[in-house]
């Protein structure tokens, strides 16, 4: 997901049921009408498992002390310039580099009525500009609502670079959900599965509906 959203949210066709939650961590399957939409292959559903996996574990590592000076962060207003800025994205930094991921980084919805979350502390090598707006998909409702959940496609990177993306809420000391930890992965297996590459002429439509 991290990069300016240029794509547009397609929508699937009102007779076709999607696997909701088949990007989730622990949610149900929705149920399935006549045709079947198409089944996740094998290696396609590792690639969403292990994303997911990424993106919930570090959350929990950002749950409780780092959320707190999140919130603060937020509240201050001063966005990069922050006094303990650098330091929030040396986590999201050390994550990004031991886990192999491409991006990891913050995404909040600052404003609910206006379409967008917001990107805040990002742990890349090339940071997006501070509050860059990406276009609302289902997976960061999910995540925000407290499921880990990974996206239904993968988006092209660069030209044969496919990547995933998976999202995972994070809590500060009282319980609340200050924004969701974005992880992007390589995802080279899906070189063989066009059909699960939103990038691809063959995409097949599925995504995580909220």
């Amino acid at each position: 997901m991290k990069r300016h959203s240029t794509w547009l949210i397609m929508l699937l066709l009102a007779t076709m049921a999607l696997f909701v939650f088949a990007g989730c961590g622990g949610g149900e399957e929705a149920p399935l009408p006549d045709p079947d939409p198409a089944e996740v292959p094998d290696e396609v559903q590792a690639v969403i498992d292990h994303t997911v996996d990424l993106a919930a574990n570090y959350a929990l590592q950002l749950d409780g002390e780092w959320a707190d000076e999140y919130l603060a962060l937020l509240d201050s207003g001063q966005g990069w310039d922050y006094p303990g800025y650098d330091d929030l994205k040396a986590t999201l930094d050390q994550f990004r580099i031991e886990s192999g991921a491409y991006y990891v980084y913050i995404l909040t919805d600052m404003d609910p009525d206006d379409g967008y979350f917001e990107i805040t502390v990002d742990g890349s090598e090339e940071p997006d500009d501070w509050m860059a707006q990406y276009e609302v998909e289902g997976q960061f409702f999910v995540a925000q609502d407290g499921e880990p959940c990974a996206a239904l496609s993968a988006w092209d990177n660069d030209v044969d670079d496919p990547v995933w993306s998976a999202f995972a809420p994070v809590y500060d000391s009282d319980g609340n959900v200050v924004g969701i930890l974005g992880v992007d992965y390589p995802a080279p297996e899906i070189l063989d599965f066009p059909e699960w590459n939103r990038d691809s002429d063959e995409w097949n439509g599925m995504e995580v509906e909220y």
